[in-house]
């Protein structure tokens, strides 16, 4: 009983008290916008430059912005939110708002690659009789070419998803209270170890495999009949 109560201690004391509940839940939400934002702008950019890679009047355009993203994919993800945040920025702008800028275009370099190889695999025949029903190259590439390459491509794609999700911890670097930081202030004021950290290593576990479901769930409901 003795060993009971001093659990029920811990655990109240680590995450029950209003300062541990207030760490918690804004550093949480403050990881989950981060990501959300992050990997909507990682996908845009990244479908937008496998765009402009299969479209020759636009080579002009893509290629600094792919040399640049590929220059900016091989540095450190946290040592480019340093730099944004500290360089770019000043520190004049939000850190959630530079990580979420940073994370997406560190995302992008993977995701592009990704994409051009999977678009490049569709064969030119649905160019052409994409052409042939009158579509502008641009809603070829949204209507016929990126739905066939994203099937193949989505198990890569919760890969780089998973991936993001992970490099959001960075975000205390740039002193922003995402969840690591928020445990790990926890940490620090409780001097416990243990159930901080086994806390937080359970729940981006829980985050990751609910990445994988969410994506499962939109194949199966968009291309389960393929």
């Amino acid at each position: 009983m003795s060993w009971f109560q001093d659990w029920q201690e811990q655990i109240y004391r680590n995450f029950l008290t209003d300062d541990a509940l207030h760490l918690i839940l804004g550093g949480f939400q403050n990881t989950l916008v981060i990501f959300f934002f992050g990997a909507v702008l990682a996908l845009i950019l990244a479908s937008f430059l496998a765009y402009l890679h299969i479209n020759h009047k636009w080579q002009w355009l893509y290629r600094p912005l792919h040399w640049f993203v590929a220059t900016i994919h091989d540095v450190p993800a946290v040592v480019l939110m340093m730099f944004f945040y500290y360089v770019v920025f000043w520190g004049a702008l939000n850190g959630v708002i530079v990580s979420i800028i940073a994370l997406g275009v560190y995302t992008t370099g993977t995701l592009e690659k990704i994409f051009k190889i999977h678009i490049t695999q569709v064969g030119k025949e649905q160019y052409e009789a994409g052409r042939m029903l009158g579509f502008t190259p641009w809603q070829i590439y949204r209507l016929i070419i990126l739905p066939q390459a994203v099937k193949s491509m989505l198990p890569l794609v919760i890969g780089e998803m998973k991936v993001l999700l992970r490099a959001t911890s960075y975000a205390g670097y740039i002193a922003q209270k995402d969840l690591v930081k928020a445990v790990d202030s926890i940490r620090v004021q409780t001097e416990d170890v243990f159930l901080p950290l086994l806390f937080v290593s359970l729940l981006y576990l829980f985050l990751s495999w609910l990445i994988g479901k969410v994506f499962h769930l939109l194949h199966v409901k968009f291309f389960s009949y393929d």
